[in-house]
């Protein structure tokens, strides 16, 4: 099993539950993990094979997210919960060399809303989700 990981994808987004959050936005952090699975075929291929159509391709990933924080949300749930399913539906029936499977067995994806308004002093807030 193998762990890919984009940490601290950082976007300025225009999500949240009052109006105010949906015009001015705010800076929204996003984390995704993903545990893996490489099946091969064929006991004599050697891993790894230093080719990207064998694995994740975290570019992919990264874009998954950007354009999901384009598409304004009121609650960071609902955000969290897109990324994972755009994520999963992407890879779902993927294409991948005739020696190599690649399988997600879990994604956890956390979406983090910095200076959440409150009216008081908080870091950020954030919603994980898994799958």
């Amino acid at each position: 099993m193998r762990k890919i990981a984009l940490e601290g994808m950082l976007f300025h987004a225009c999500h949240g539950y009052y109006q105010e959050e949906q015009i001015v936005g705010n800076q929204y952090q996003v984390d995704v993990y993903l545990d893996t699975l490489i099946e091969l075929a064929d006991s004599s291929v050697k891993l790894p094979a230093d080719d990207i159509s064998t694995t994740i391709n975290y570019e992919t990933i990264y874009n998954i997210c950007k354009l999901e924080m384009k598409k304004p949300v009121k609650m960071i749930e609902t955000l969290a919960a897109s990324i994972l399913a755009k994520i999963k539906s992407y890879y779902k029936d993927l294409e991948h060399p005739d020696d190599y499977r690649v399988t997600i067995k879990h994604i956890r994806v956390r979406v983090s809303k910095f200076n959440p308004p409150m009216g008081g002093k908080i870091a950020r807030a954030y919603v994980e989700v898994e799958g």
